[in-house]
């Protein structure tokens, strides 16, 4: 037995059924499908909406770049950090941070849930900043932009200050670094000079100025010297007299006893002479005459020897050519004045060369001494100079106050203010929209294979 159905014509009554039956299970899926719709349209439309005020910031002045380490410095100064390397970002950080949003939300008596958190979007490759931030209504959403930029200012601010005061201490605590070094480098340097008996280069140069200052004088007075000794050997050859013997001769002629002597010894010869040709030798007078020449002689001798120091005889002092006359002044006696005058000054030229031999030996030893000792003093001057430039380096910036916290934290000003936004939007749409389309989906699925598992075996389904 077999289960086949015999053919039904288009005109048949059971193909009219199933039209009908298709076009009942059409009718229920768009009308399920238009509940589902209706449903959720109806729940969009009473759903509250939400208004976004929108507004943008640039950035003034001129950001650091990537890779810049601003405020580092050599020689005791330290390196600040944090110094961000792109502003923006850390400028979008800020902005909803919970503390800018509780103070925001606290200027409007809100709660920081109840507030929000805005948008906030970094245009690339410009100076801009945009923000966005919802509200339940046009002008809490404007007051929130407000609060929001407001709070955002002011967190900046305390950043700033904050920046500053820890820069202040670092910059302090750099000067305080530099001045130890700075005062160390002075008290080496001072305690170096002291120790080595060495103030300054210009010390060295004065001293060699002096030592050709003495030994030009040295040659000076060795030439004076030289002509002194020439002219004293020509006096002498003049005189047929050594110097040392013209010293003598001038030495006795300026003794007034010696002269006294001398006359008186002269005078008694030149009587003894007169008296010899008019008596013999045993005459009273001759006797008397010749006992007054041995007198006059002794004493002479006696007065020579004492002053030249040196025993003479009357054949010595016969070739010293010397005149009895104290007060008369011979052409050869001036001679003799002139060796002894030149002898005196070649002797006190060659003292005066000793001595400037002497000077210039303790000079060139402590020129010497001193020239190995600059180097050192060099070195110690380069370490105080250096330690100068870092204290006035780091006294400047000090000075100069907190120009570059702006380095850190550059400022930001309003280029459009908060938007008052016209229409408003509805919050978490897209669930909506995404569970009706499922919900169609589903419905319509289901609709189907009911319509399907009543269909007869054998027969088309359209």
């Amino acid at each position: 037995m077999t289960n086949e159905y015999p053919p039904i014509s288009p005109a048949t009554p059971a193909v009219s059924a199933n039209r009908e039956r298709k076009l009942r299970y059409l009718a229920l899926a768009l009308a399920a499908n238009l509940s589902i719709w209706s449903v959720v349209l109806f729940l969009l439309k009473d759903a509250p909406r939400v208004y976004a005020s929108q507004w943008s910031v640039m950035f003034l002045g001129k950001t650091p770049k990537p890779g810049v380490d601003a405020g580092s410095a050599d020689n005791g100064t330290l390196t600040f950090a944090g110094n961000p390397s792109d502003p923006k970002a850390t400028y979008q950080v800020i902005a909803t941070t919970e503390l800018v949003r509780k103070t925001a939300a606290a200027k409007l008596g809100m709660t920081t849930e109840q507030f929000g958190k805005p948008d906030v979007e970094v245009i690339p490759g410009t100076e801009l900043m945009h923000f966005t931030m919802t509200g339940s209504t046009r002008e809490e959403a404007r007051k929130k932009a407000y609060a929001l930029n407001e709070a955002f200012q002011d967190r900046l601010h305390q950043l700033r200050m904050q920046q500053a005061e820890m820069q202040e201490a670092e910059f302090e605590n750099s000067l305080g670094i530099a001045k130890k070094r700075l005062e160390a480098a002075q008290f080496r340097l001072s305690d170096y000079k002291v120790r080595a008996g060495l103030a300054s280069k210009d010390q060295i140069d004065e001293l060699a100025s002096n030592i050709e200052t003495l030994r030009r004088l040295r040659a000076e007075a060795a030439a004076q010297q030289q002509d002194a000794s020439i002219r004293s050997r020509q006096l002498a050859t003049d005189l047929n007299l050594s110097s040392h013997q013209a010293a003598n001769a001038f030495t006795l002629r300026s003794d007034s006893l010696f002269q006294q002597y001398l006359r008186e010894y002269n005078a008694a010869t030149t009587t003894l002479t007169n008296v010899s040709t008019k008596f013999g030798p045993n005459h009273p007078v001759v006797l008397r005459e010749s006992a007054r020449q041995s007198a006059a002689q002794t004493a002479l001798l006696e007065r020579g020897a004492a002053l030249l120091g040196q025993p003479v005889d009357m054949a010595a002092i016969a070739r010293l050519n010397l005149s009895g006359d104290s007060q008369a002044t011979t052409p050869r006696e001036s001679l003799f004045k002139d060796v002894v005058t030149n002898n005196l000054e070649r002797q006190g030229l060659a003292a005066r060369i000793l001595e400037l031999d002497r000077q210039l030996y303790q000079l060139e030893q402590r020129l010497n001494i001193l020239a190995q000792r600059n180097s050192t003093l060099d070195a110690l001057n380069r370490d105080m100079q250096i330690a100068e430039a870092v204290f006035s380096a780091q006294l400047k910036e000090l000075n100069a106050g907190n120009l570059n916290i702006l380095d850190f934290y550059p400022p930001v000003q309003m280029i459009a203010d908060p938007t008052l936004p016209e229409q408003g939007r509805i919050p978490r749409q897209k669930p909506y929209l995404i569970s009706a389309a499922i919900a169609s989906l589903v419905s319509t699925a289901a609709l189907l294979l009911l319509y399907l598992r009543k269909i007869p075996p054998g027969r088309k389904w359209l």
